[in-house]
């Protein structure tokens, strides 16, 4: 709505005959208005007319009487907010979040229109508001991190853990069982608050929300495991149980239920972590600086040097591997792969056209590293690690005959110091 500026008027146009009516016209609006005006400036303690707030005049409230109508809209406005899901509901309070209406801020903006800026501004601004309104906001406040932490406690009771496939085998006869995983379900925490920013500030919080969960899809997917129908390569070695026992239990643990896709490289220290007394290690026999001795997590190696050859006769590609100084007692001569927190680690490659899947169990006395794999992309071929002097090579055999044969790497250990 345009403003009648008196400044402006063209007393020539209105006072032409065509301009006649709307000098009439002017006249009595701008006379009414400035009657009401200047009632109004006279009235300096209350509110101009016009000012709303939610469709409700506020015009000739003093300060009092509008912070006890601001005070009477938060209240018909703070209600909890309640989020359904599945057939449950969820709560969250304004005291929960110390959601606050900013009810003096509302009231000083009230007041301050029409005033406060000169006396033709002021005017312009009351006749504005007496012809057109003029809307106050009544906004809150509340603690995002409080909120934050309530839609978390939410999201623990609504959100589903995807699972993983996985793979069983049964030794006894070679059969590897494929297991089906499941999709799981998450709360988009950050989004969540992020929707209910507005209307907490604005106080225009809605009755009820349907919460919406993405769907989250596990690291191992059935697909991933859906050729996987034999054990490509296995292992055993043997140990005594006792604290290095525990050890092998923990790594081997940690190892087992990986896949490896095609391309993937397996690295065994970024798998196992730190060997540390916090992920449950205890110390044990090492050799450190090619000296016998004791520290967290030793037995780890026989772990990984059952893995090495596990790997080897699946036909999966070493990529770093280091021999122990010493002969292993667990293993056979050029058969070790050392590793060590953050110094050495063993590393391999899946290099065949399908996933494969590692498995390992450790109990009694007896550890078994198993490669689950596609029966046909080792082409019918059987593997064999043979000696040659202190050279360790990778046979392939089908029919008998030997097909391929693959240098691996020479080894030489040093004696260890004679018990004194």
């Amino acid at each position: 709505m345009q403003i009648l500026n008196m400044e402006n008027l063209n007393l020539k146009a209105i006072f032409s005959a065509k301009g006649l009516p709307i000098m009439t016209a002017a006249v009595v609006l701008a006379g009414g208005a400035a009657m009401a005006v200047s009632d109004s400036i006279a009235d300096s303690g209350k509110i101009v007319s016009g000012v709303k707030y939610d469709g409700e005049d506020l015009g000739g409230l003093n300060s009092q009487q509008a912070t006890n109508f601001f005070q009477k809209s938060a209240a018909r406005k703070m209600h909890p907010l309640t989020f359904s899901y599945g057939g449950n509901e969820f709560q969250i309070t304004p005291e929960e979040i110390n959601l606050t209406p900013q009810i003096d801020k509302a009231v000083a903006d009230a007041e301050s229109y029409g005033r406060g800026k000169g006396l033709v501004p002021d005017f312009a601004d009351q006749v504005a508001g007496l012809f057109g309104g003029h809307d106050v906001q009544l906004n809150a406040i509340y603690d995002e991190e409080l909120l934050n932490k309530k839609i978390a406690d939410i999201a623990a009771q609504i959100d589903v853990q995807p699972v993983n496939a996985r793979c069983n085998v049964y030794p006894a006869n070679g059969m590897v069982e494929p297991i089906a995983g499941s999709i799981g379900k998450k709360l988009d925490r950050e989004k969540l608050a992020e929707s209910l920013k507005e209307p907490l500030t604005n106080l225009d919080i809605p009755k009820a929300i349907n919460l919406e969960l993405d769907d989250v899809d596990p690291f191992i997917k059935t697909e991933d495991i859906a050729n996987i129908d034999t054990i490509l390569g296995q292992y055993s070695t043997y140990y005594y149980p006792g604290d290095r026992g525990d050890n092998i239990w923990i790594a081997a643990n940690a190892i087992s239920d990986k896949i490896l896709k095609t391309g993937w490289e397996f690295s065994f220290n970024t798998t196992v972590g730190p060997r540390t007394w916090e992920a449950g290690y205890k110390p044990a026999g090492v050799i450190i600086n090619g000296k016998p001795d004791i520290d967290y997590g030793g037995g780890v190696c026989q772990v990984s040097s059952t893995l090495y050859n596990a790997i080897l006769l699946a036909g999966l590609t070493p990529t770093e591997r280091t021999p122990h100084f010493f002969q292993s007692s667990y293993i056979g001569y050029g058969r070790d792969a050392t590793v060590a927190d953050g110094q050495i680690d063993f590393k391999f490659r899946n290099d065949l056209p399908h996933p494969v899947y590692i498995t390992a169990n450790a109990t009694g006395s007896t550890l078994t590293v198993y490669v689950l794999g596609t029966k046909a992309d080792l082409n019918g071929s059987n593997i064999a690690l043979e000696m040659d002097g202190a050279s360790l090579y990778r046979v392939y055999y089908q029919g008998g005959q030997v097909v391929k044969d693959e240098y691996l790497h020479t080894d030489q250990y040093y004696t260890p110091p004679s018990a004194t």
